[in-house]
């Protein structure tokens, strides 16, 4: 119906055109034919148009482009990130800062266990240079663990960077996101993750749940560090990081 209407208008204009250069080429047996191609033409090319615009469906909206769809995903991407780490503190961040925040997200369990054995890595994903990390522990709420992210060294590459962060438990569970160095010679693993629990960065209320001196902490993923017993967890990982050459 669209279509016929703009065609219908077009033969009109058309038509409306020839007649004020020519009217007897479009009116016969008249005169004032140019009044008449005016008034019927005109008047026609005028309706068909209303018609055309009145039965046109609305406009579609328009798609983002690929960068700004890319901006958009970035900034929910971020907003998400920034949820789900607690309002995670960059490496420079002071302990009292992670202190308060433990002990904003301490709390009792019903039943908290005699010791404390469980630290795993569960997920370890990567987009772009995010480096997601997930895993579990039956550590006390609130719990801080030090993430350290480190890149081995190998003949081809013999460099290697570090990323050390923290991050919270919540509910038997922890989440952390890193960001690492956009750098070709960083681009390529292998990777370690190293995992940690020491009871000497903790608040006084985990401290006397798992013993100043790491008392409950058992298990095989336990070891004994400057005369205290931490739980620790590491990984190695393997994959590539997507880092554009420099254009320099």
């Amino acid at each position: 119906m669209v279509y016929f209407f703009l065609i219908l208008t077009m033969i009109f204009l058309i038509l409306f055109i020839i007649g004020l250069i020519n009217p007897s080429l479009v009116i016969f047996h008249f005169k004032k034919r140019r009044f008449l191609v005016i008034l019927i033409y005109g008047t026609l090319a005028l309706v068909s148009f209303i018609v055309l615009i009145i039965t046109s469906p609305p406009p579609s909206p328009t798609l983002s482009s690929h960068k700004e769809f890319s901006s958009v995903a970035n900034e929910l991407s971020d907003q998400n990130i920034a949820e789900d780490l607690i309002e995670q503190k960059p490496n420079q961040s002071s302990t009292i800062d992670w202190l308060k925040e433990s002990e904003k997200y301490f709390s009792i369990q019903e039943t908290e266990p005699q010791q404390y054995v469980s630290l795993s890595i569960s997920l370890v994903t990567r987009f772009d240079q995010v480096i997601e990390i997930i895993g579990e522990t039956d550590l006390p709420n609130g719990s801080i663990l030090e993430i350290l992210f480190r890149q081995l060294s190998t003949p081809k590459n013999p460099n290697q960077f570090d990323l050390q962060t923290y991050t919270l438990v919540r509910n038997k569970e922890y989440q952390v996101t890193l960001r690492a160095p956009e750098n070709l010679q960083f681009s390529q693993g292998p990777f370690q993750i190293r995992v940690f629990f020491s009871p000497e960065n903790q608040i006084p209320a985990i401290q006397n749940l798992v013993g100043k001196g790491g008392e409950k902490i058992k298990g095989k993923k336990s070891r004994v560090e400057n005369q205290t017993r931490i739980l620790e967890e590491i990984k190695e990982v393997s994959f590539e990081f997507e880092i554009k050459p420099s254009s320099s």
